[in-house]
């Protein structure tokens, strides 16, 4: 975590006007004790990029209502300690990687949950708020193909096609996030409160605005950079000629991340941006998880590998009965008659052993006890 002295820092130059992210990291780079800035005269401030006489008057302004700015601080701090947030900054350990690396990355973070090194790792997945049926079955069938894979999940909490990325991402136990365009306490929209909860409990709700801020409309697009800045490629499902996705999308390409799209229907006029993405090759097109991640194999070779040998460890460490039961199964679903057949096993005790694998994330159980391996 940041020193106490470095958050104050950050704090005090989020609440000057006119001083945004590039600017304010550019003042932190600039002083070697975050204490100078409180101090230091115009002179060594307007030798750092981007800060003019305007600035520093603006800067030098703050300090003036520094003991106000200080009380507030304080309130900050108590409000995050009692609603269990956590404050990070663009300097902590815990910051994802890829977001550090973007232009006008947020200096300072607010989240409630737990954040994963494996973020690196993410990709992001977008779409319109009012989904078809067909929308709805490809993000899950490819989300769910990313999860056997441990690819974590990045999405916002809206409606439509980012609720269901995050509910497939909690039901197949795989790291996600939400980005919020308010204060993480702010639960938006409020009928997602069983996804805020759930994914409080098994991943992170995350977003750049103090506790308390309200879902304003012009903090979504700032909030955008923030989904695709985490991840390493978007993932775009239904969407339209205009609107939030192709936001992000605009924000990935000048992130330089790659941009997956699954085509729409020639048939659905409201979904046609995700076939004209496809058509002007800003878009890979998409009808698997082995689209992306053949894509992106230089970046995620290494991690995967990583997760094939964790399950070959678990495969291990199987006891007899389990052990059975893995090598029955294969990557077609299977009924549980058929497994019980086919291992000798009893239902009961099929279901038994299966429940145990499935906790060991080694496989997962499908509608109608069918179950396969992950």
């Amino acid at each position: 975590m940041s020193s106490e002295n470095f958050l104050k820092a950050v704090y005090f130059l989020k609440q000057v006007q006119n001083i945004g992210n590039i600017k304010i990291l550019n003042i932190l780079n600039s002083f070697k004790n975050p204490d100078d800035i409180f101090k230091a005269g115009e002179s060594e401030f307007i030798r750092i990029e981007g800060i003019t006489h305007t600035a520093y008057k603006a800067i030098a302004g703050a300090r003036k209502n520094l003991q106000e700015i200080e009380r507030k601080y304080d309130s900050l701090r108590d409000k995050c300690e009692r609603k269990g947030i956590k404050i990070i900054t663009i300097n902590d350990e815990e910051y994802p990687s890829n977001l550090k690396k973007i232009f006008n990355a947020p200096v300072i973070l607010y989240y409630k949950g737990r954040l994963d090194a494996s973020d690196e790792y993410s990709i992001g997945v977008v779409g319109t708020r009012y989904c078809s049926e067909y929308g709805y079955n490809s993000c899950t069938k490819i989300v769910e193909e990313l999860a056997e894979k441990k690819i974590p999940i990045i999405s916002g909490l809206a409606k439509g096609i980012d609720s269901v990325a995050h509910v497939t991402a909690l039901k197949n136990n795989t790291l996600t996030y939400a980005v919020l365009g308010c204060g993480v306490d702010v639960i938006y929209p409020a009928e997602n409160r069983k996804i805020y909860e759930e994914i409080e409990s098994k991943g992170a709700l995350i977003s750049e605005y103090e506790p308390g801020a309200k879902p304003d409309k012009g903090n979504f697009p700032d909030r955008n950079r923030i989904i695709s800045g985490i991840s390493l490629g978007i993932l775009v499902v239904e969407t339209g000629l205009k609107g939030g996705s192709l936001l992000t999308t605009g924000f990935a390409l000048d992130q330089n991340r790659e941009i997956f799209a699954v085509p729409a229907s020639i048939f659905q006029k409201r979904f046609e941006g995700t076939n004209d993405m496809i058509k002007k090759g800003v878009a890979k097109l998409t009808s698997s998880a082995e689209d992306i991640l053949i894509e992106l194999d230089f970046r995620l070779k290494d991690y995967l590998s990583d997760k094939e040998f964790d399950n070959e460890e678990k495969v291990l460490a199987l006891n007899m009965f389990e052990k059975t039961l893995y090598d029955t199964l294969n990557h077609e679903p299977m009924y549980i008659d058929e497994i019980s057949e086919k291992s000798n096993l009893s239902i009961s005790d099929c279901l038994v052993y299966l429940l145990s694998l499935e906790f060991k994330s080694l496989i997962r159980q499908l509608p109608g006890k069918r179950f396969v391996k992950r």
